[in-house]
């Protein structure tokens, strides 16, 4: 059944494979919790788009890893320039205001379907190589490490929900005031230093946040850890006991 498609009533379910009507519902229920289905009031329960569990980590490659999965991953560049960094980007990236910084945006495809959008700044004192490369047929961070040497090893990333704006809707083509994922993050060098702040739009009809933890982190997961979180206060974040 294609995305849209109307699926069948519980009566018509437990007729077909001769099982019980609240067998059936519950059936129903685990798909459209699991994001398979969705339920309109009044209408009945529809196939929903295509949902990719990703970890939504600006440190992942957004091509290899979803092509890894079996997805056709195709990116076209909006932006690849130089201009001056605004005081943000200056601050995650420990530059001075003004300081000349790349610019790569990119409107990335899932099976031809624009699904996110990447807005990336990098120093241009050491990342001046990267204007150069084509960042359509190869990954930014494959890029970095290949052109400039400089090789990630982790970054520090926030999601968050909010609505798309008037300009990122129309490249994504969602309806106005459509919900997305806001993945905010900086990638760094094994000694600490900045390579580069990234700013992504994904859509949450496509996407699910996918996060795997242990009880080992949860127990290395200190109070000192959770106070360089921001506070309430910051308006970005709300830190709570770990495990709650």
């Amino acid at each position: 059944m294609g995305p849209g498609s109307k699926a069948p009533s519980e009566l018509e379910i437990a007729a077909r494979y001769n099982v019980s009507r609240m067998t059936a519902r519950k059936a129903l229920e685990g798909l459209v919790s699991h994001g398979v289905l969705y339920r309109q009031r009044g209408k009945g329960t529809f196939v929903a788009e295509q949902v990719v569990f990703y970890g939504l980590s600006t440190m992942l490659s957004f091509s290899r890893t979803l092509q890894t999965l079996g997805y056709e991953v195709t990116t076209k560049v909006l932006n690849q320039d130089v201009i001056p960094a605004s005081t943000d980007v200056a601050e995650k990236l420990n530059l001075r205001p003004n300081s000349k910084v790349v610019l790569v945006r990119r409107l990335r495809h899932l099976d031809s379907k624009p699904v996110a959008i990447h807005t990336s700044f990098m120093d241009f004192k050491v990342y001046a190589p990267i204007l150069q490369v084509d960042l359509g047929r190869e990954s930014l961070l494959a890029a970095i490490e290949r052109v400039c040497g400089t090789r990630v090893a982790y970054s520090k990333d926030s999601v968050r929900a909010t609505l798309v704006s008037s300009e990122d809707m129309g490249l994504l083509e969602i309806p106005v005031g459509s919900p997305v994922l806001d993945v905010e993050g900086v990638a760094f060098t094994e000694n600490g230093q900045p390579t580069r702040y990234t700013k992504a739009i994904y859509r949450s009809d496509v996407f699910r946040l996918a996060v795997t933890n242990s009880g080992q982190q949860a127990t290395l997961l200190k109070v000192a850890d959770l106070r360089k979180l921001p506070s309430r206060n910051d308006g970005k974040a709300v830190v709570t006991e770990a495990g709650s």
